[in-house]
This record gives C-alpha cells, sequence and structure tokens, in this order.
C-alpha cells in the first residue's frame, strides 16, 4: 500500500499545487491560519519538513526558520520545488524515505509535516513516530497538520488493520489506493 501511495504522489507531482487549490489566491487566503500557526511553531528552528511534495508549505515557514531542511521519497516532487522561489541559503532538498530517516544530517530542533500523517498505516504509526524523534533534537517541536472532513467520510473502505482506504484518480484516469485516516484528538494523543 505505500508503495502505490508513493507511487500516486510520484505521478501527481506535476499537479499537485493546482490540485490542492495552492496556485487559487482565495485558497491561500483560506489556509492562513495554518501558515500563521506554522510559522509561529517553526520561526528560529532548524526544521525537519517531511513529505514536503512541491513545497508549498516550506515557502512560508522557510522565511521565519533558520534552516529547512525540506524532503520527500519522490524526487518529481522536488524537482517541482526547485522551480520555487525560496531563500535557498536556508532551504535544501533532500530525497529520503519518511520510514527510514537515518540517511538525512543535520541537527534538528522542530520537525513538521503538512497533509501526511494522515497516509502513515496505523501498524506502522509508532515506529515512524520512533524514527522520526531519533533524528531530533531533545525537546524538539513536531508539527502535523492535516485536513479535517466536511462530514462523516463514505466514499472508502476499512482494510483489515482499519486503515480507511480511498480511490484517487489521476487526469490520465489512473486509480490508485491511499490511506487517508480522518485522525481524532484522542488517536493524536
Amino acid at each position: 500500500m505505500i508503495e502505490e501511495m508513493q507511487h500516486y504522489y510520484d505521478r501527481r507531482a506535476e499537479i499537485y499545487d493546482t490540485s490542492m487549490g495552492y496556485d487559487n489566491p482565495d485558497t491561500v487566503t483560506l489556509l492562513q491560519p495554518v501558515v500563521e500557526h506554522l510559522c509561529r511553531e517553526m520561526s528560529g528552528k532548524k526544521v525537519l519538513e517531511l513529505a514536503c511534495g512541491p513545497c508549498f508549505w516550506t515557502q512560508f515557514t522557510a522565511a521565519v526558520a533558520e534552516s529547512i531542511v525540506a524532503c520527500d521519497f519522490n524526487n518529481s516532487t522536488l524537482s517541482q520545488a526547485r522551480h520555487k522561489d525560496l531563500p535557498w541559503e536556508r532551504v535544501s532538498l533532500q530525497q529520503a524515505d519518511a520510514y527510514d530517516l537515518k540517511t538525512l544530517t543535520g541537527s534538528f530542533s522542530a520537525a513538521m509535516a503538512v497533509d501526511w500523517l494522515a497516509h502513515v498505516p496505523y501498524a506502522r504509526m509508532h515506529p515512524f513516530l520512533d524514527g522520526l524523534h531519533a533524528v531530533l533534537n531533545a525537546g524538539a517541536r513536531v508539527v502535523f497538520c492535516d485536513q479535517l472532513p466536511k462530514s462523516e467520510p463514505t466514499d472508502g473502505d476499512h482494510d483489515a488493520d482499519g486503515n480507511f482506504i480511498v480511490i484517487r484518480q489521476l487526469p490520465d484516469g489512473s486509480r490508485y489506493r491511499v490511506i487517508k485516516h480522518y485522525l481524532s484528538d484522542n488517536q493524536i494523543q
């Protein structure tokens, strides 16, 4: 399932910003509370950004962070990120698997990921979090942001492990199974 999601996001890289509405000023305005929260939490920090995609969120936090290592599994999304007007003296891009962060170099006083934690299979959640904390400085700030459903999701099914599976379709008609949890406050705790 993880490989299928990685392939989906690899194929989606060129249309990611448009598909999320990130090229729409109205959408960006609606996201300002999230941007402000991330900037407040990442200010002055050495940030590890997981699953950065084409660096939509990076462009905001880079203005206030001491430095950012923005990583993604797919080089296709990192290629899209390289077209962004980022402060490259403070931002570096690294290809990395979020489930195996030992390859990353750097000292991190904070970590962030937007629209990603909801894709982690329940069976991999604790190992992922353990691996993340292993590369962070003691006391590091960690922020995960994700979307909430407008209503109870009905367009998917649960697998044997309890993961909520949705089908995502790309413009070429190809379809992919994607884990998409809508985590409650209790689950996050």
